[in-house]
């Protein structure tokens, strides 16, 4: 019996040392599973990175687009401006007759008023020809049914949105209107022959060119 408990005695220790052993050793299964899930972290981490950089650069493209948009579009309303003003002495003399008599004075207020810019000056003249020029039914009558909405949109905005979109509603809505309205006017004047002293003052400079070269070049007229 002795020899027995001496045998489960050594077997029990053999067993308790390779627990031992068992228990020094790493896991492989648990390390390999603890990396995979570190390595997933890491790729999600990495993609939200790369994510959050390509957001970044395309907002980055996206503001410069629009700086540079910005910049081009100022540019050219300045241009404009410029052009507008340099013209408009051109404007009035050739248009007299077909322009309310206030925008002359509209022209000569503005230049008694300060503006931050050539810009906010033309709007401010624009917006002022505008109210004057269909003030008159007649030329309101000259505009089609949009228009005509366009234009009852536009004179329900105050001062300053009148000045903002100045520009827009007098290249779409009063220069097609006056072109129309020049159109009408030439038409009328065809109609009664001579219809104002300018038109009479024309033909008759041709009459006596023709009247000359028939005396001195021996030319008739056809």
């Amino acid at each position: 019996m002795p020899e027995n408990d001496n045998q489960n005695q050594n077997q029990n220790n053999d067993q308790s040392k390779d627990q031992s052993k068992d228990q020094g050793k790493p896991d492989l299964a648990k390390e390999i599973e603890a990396l995979k899930a570190r390595n997933a972290e890491l790729d999600k981490k990495l993609a939200e990175f790369s994510k959050n950089n390509d957001d970044d650069l395309l907002n980055k493209a996206r503001n410069n687009r629009k700086a540079d948009d910005d910049s081009k579009g100022n540019t050219k309303a300045l241009e404009n401006a410029l052009r507008f003003s340099l013209k408009s002495d051109d404007f009035l003399k050739t248009n007299a007759s077909l322009l309310p008599s206030d925008v002359q004075d509209i022209f000569k207020a503005a230049e008694k008023e300060s503006y931050d810019s050539a810009i906010e000056k033309v709007s401010a003249i624009k917006s002022g020809i505008v109210q004057s020029f269909f003030s008159i039914q007649s030329n309101v009558d000259l505009l089609t049914p949009a228009l005509k909405t366009s234009l009852d949109d536009y004179l329900k905005l105050t001062k300053t949105g009148k000045q903002e979109k100045a520009s827009a509603i007098y290249d779409s809505v009063f220069e097609p209107a006056f072109e129309m309205l020049k159109r009408v006017k030439k038409a009328e004047v065809l109609n009664k022959g001579y219809g104002d002293d300018s038109d009479f003052e024309v033909a008759y400079k041709n009459k006596m060119m023709k009247l000359s070269k028939e005396i001195h070049l021996g030319e008739k007229s056809k």
